[in-house]
């Protein structure tokens, strides 16, 4: 259990930084209120939307982009941060909110 305490400790300090929710700082809760699986959609639209242009920009100027290589980032960027969000993010966080709570 004091691993869980450690890295719940650890995972609030760090989303409490500004630079982890840049430029969606709008989509950060307070750190009293959980996050909710409507909000993880919403960070999974805006931070996979993100890296998808970035990794793609990347690909352009590299003179590497195909189209099968869009479509596997794109799945992955999507994938990869709703994956993140709902089996990390989330249920640190709201395991937070409820020692806040206590």
């Amino acid at each position: 259990m004091k691993l869980l305490d450690l890295l719940t400790t650890f995972h609030g300090w760090l989303s409490d930084q500004d630079f982890i929710w840049w430029p969606f700082s709008f989509l950060r809760p307070a750190p009293a209120d959980p996050i909710t699986f409507k909000l993880t959609l919403m960070m999974t639209g805006c931070f996979g939307g993100l890296g998808f242009l970035m990794f793609t920009v990347m690909a352009l100027a590299n003179s590497a982009f195909t189209a099968d290589a869009a479509v596997s980032t794109l799945a992955f960027c999507f994938g990869g941060f709703f994956v993140w969000f709902n089996a990390v993010t989330k249920p640190l966080w709201n395991r937070r909110v409820r020692q806040l709570k206590k």
